[in-house]
């Protein structure tokens, strides 16, 4: 076994403008003195933004290029699959609302990044859709209160929304949809709100925007009308004439406390906006947008990428093994139908304990209290709110001395070896 298998972790931020200033720097003890808008923190190896890995000499070195060094001793199992570390994790800290956007499948994926590959276009999102061959699937779980729009509703619940907003025209809108409750009808009638012409646009938000007002004057903020509209008119506000601000009329609401999670699947329409989570995700940075953004989009391909099953949401706790949550030693497991990417908690309470591991990569981050990680080889590590390390496949097993929680990103229960 290597002399060292675990690295402590330096991290990017990424500044997109719906970036909170304060959230992330106050989690890194970080000073953010220009309050610039930070967005995301990336943890992981992708190109775009890999992590740096401190190295016993004093030197960084890019985690995708420590990770190419020895695959094998780094990934495990996973090496035999895939070429580069297989899931990214993020912290994200949303202060005003971010595109409606889906994700695509393997299949369009490829198709599309081949695509775009022949045409020229160079890697930059300004460019074109996809940026990698990669689908994305992701789940994110909230660090505080956490605000969206994620997959189609049920169709009784559109239909009865559209009545709302567009009154005694609602057939108009609706009318085919309300007979033929089928995918197909639904694709066509989000098509045509998302696809408006400007003229009839400005009518139609005009009109939703005032009986939306007279509706939540009168609502209870617990209410059905202003979980169903509350966000309508401040998406209004901050993107003019932007068919997108309707897409709660049809897309499930959520509101998500701490702990709680939420896996977005491929294909499945969704926008953030407001809060703090924790997002892991297969390691691609594919995403199409149709609205809510100032980015660039392209409606034809993010409705080629959508899955129009219409559900409601389901929103996840960890399984926790043992007795209970709070218990020493314990650890918690989000269940997640993903190969690329898992996620648990580990709650530390006290002396040292031993945590035997399956050979898989990990990243750990603490978000809670200080701990001392000691490695196999003997090497100690502090952990403290905001401090992360990579484990390699290899490392035998480590201890955790101290009060804390940490959530632990690995690859998926599959290439752990679990499953068959």
């Amino acid at each position: 076994m290597p002399a060292m298998a675990i690295y402590p972790l330096e991290n990017s931020v990424q500044t997109y403008a719906w970036g909170d200033p304060d959230l992330i720097p106050a989690f890194l003890e970080r000073p953010n003195p220009a309050r610039e808008p930070w967005a995301e923190l990336w943890l992981g190896a992708h190109p775009k933004a890999p992590s740096l890995a401190l190295l016993p000499d004093g030197q960084k070195l890019p985690l995708n290029e420590l990770i190419a060094r020895d695959a094998k001793a780094s990934m495990g199992r996973s090496a035999e699959s895939y070429k580069r570390l297989p899931f990214l994790f993020k912290m994200l800290a949303v202060a005003r609302p971010l595109s409606l956007q889906a994700h695509p499948s393997k299949h369009t994926a490829l198709r599309g990044y081949r695509r775009e590959e022949r045409a020229g276009l160079m890697i930059d999102p300004a460019e074109r859709s996809y940026i990698d061959s990669q689908h994305k699937p992701e789940f994110i779980v909230a660090m505080d209160r956490f605000e969206g729009i994620c997959g189609f509703r049920p169709i009784d619940e559109i239909l009865r929304n559209i009545r709302v907003v567009a009154g005694e025209n609602w057939l108009a809108y609706a009318g085919r949809l309300s007979r033929y409750q089928s995918k197909m009808e639904l694709a066509l009638v989000f098509y045509n709100f998302l696809s408006l012409e400007s003229s009839a646009r400005g009518k139609l938000l005009r009109l939703a925007r005032q009986r939306i007002d007279r509706i939540l004057v009168g609502a209870r903020p617990d209410s059905a009308e202003t979980r169903a509209f509350g966000w309508i008119p401040r998406l209004m506000d901050a993107f003019p004439n932007d068919m997108g601000a309707l897409a709660p009329l049809m897309l499930n609401c959520f509101d998500i406390s701490s702990g709680e999670g939420l896996y977005v699947a491929p294909g499945q329409p969704h926008a953030y906006f407001r809060g703090c989570a924790l997002e892991v995700m297969a390691n691609s940075d594919n995403e199409v947008r149709a609205g809510l953004s100032h980015k660039r989009k392209d409606l034809a391909e993010f409705m080629a990428v959508l899955d129009f099953t219409p559900a409601p949401l389901s929103v996840s706790l960890p399984h926790c093994q043992g007795e209970g949550e709070k218990r020493r030693g314990c650890i918690c497991s989000y269940a997640i139908d993903s190969e690329e990417f898992s996620l648990a908690i580990i709650r530390a309470s006290g002396p040292s304990q031993h945590y035997a591991r399956i050979p898989a990569p990990e990243i750990l981050l603490c978000v809670e209290g200080a701990l001392q990680l000691r490695s196999s080889s003997g090497a100690n590590y502090p952990l403290q709110r905001g401090s992360s390390l990579f484990v390699e496949a290899c490392e035998d097993g480590y201890e955790l001395a101290g009060r804390g929680m940490i959530y632990r990103a690995s690859v998926g229960a599959a290439l752990k070896g679990l499953e068959p």
